[in-house]
């Protein structure tokens, strides 16, 4: 989806990104807290691209390929047919944050973990929009931690604190 981020659907003073309704496959709009990691990297590329549609659009004002992410990953060195691929972060994502434990107890509820991959049956997430709202993910933390977990992996001098309300 973020090869398809359009700059109208990210709201800076909210920080989040919403997807629309008509680009997911669920048919609910799809709301992503964005980390302030998340933040500076649009803010980086919004100079670049903030007067085009596509906020990661390459010469052309279209959405990059689903390679182009493969692409940048072997450039880096990293072979994506043997180490990783682009579609691999989700379910790195999904196994890390599902398996996470603070005090022995699961560090996340696991509908929120789904929620935010958009992987719950429309039964469970209409239950949680009934319950929450389209901003049923806004109040967790877990995107902040995974940027911050990110940030360890890249500097392990860095803190990774996981915060308060956690377990949301």
């Amino acid at each position: 989806m973020v090869n398809e981020m359009e700059w109208s659907e990210v709201d800076w003073d909210a920080e989040r990104w919403t997807i629309p309704a008509v680009k997911m496959k669920t048919g609910w709009d799809h709301v992503v807290p964005l980390s302030r990691q998340a933040l500076a990297i649009s803010g980086k590329a919004q100079k670049l691209t903030g007067h085009r549609r596509y906020a990661f659009s390459c010469s052309k004002d279209k959405a990059p390929s689903n390679n182009t992410l493969n692409k940048r990953l072997r450039l880096l060195g990293i072979d994506t047919k043997t180490d990783h691929c682009a579609h691999g972060f989700r379910p790195t994502f999904s196994t890390l944050s599902h398996h996470e434990e603070i005090k022995d107890a699961k560090a996340w509820d696991g509908d929120v973990v789904e929620l935010q991959l958009a992987h719950l049956d429309n039964s469970t997430v209409e239950g949680l929009y009934k319950k929450h709202g389209p901003l049923a993910l806004i109040g967790s933390k877990l995107m902040q931690h995974w940027a911050d977990r990110i940030d360890h992996w890249l500097d392990p001098k860095r803190v990774m604190p996981i915060k308060g309300g956690a377990r949301r």
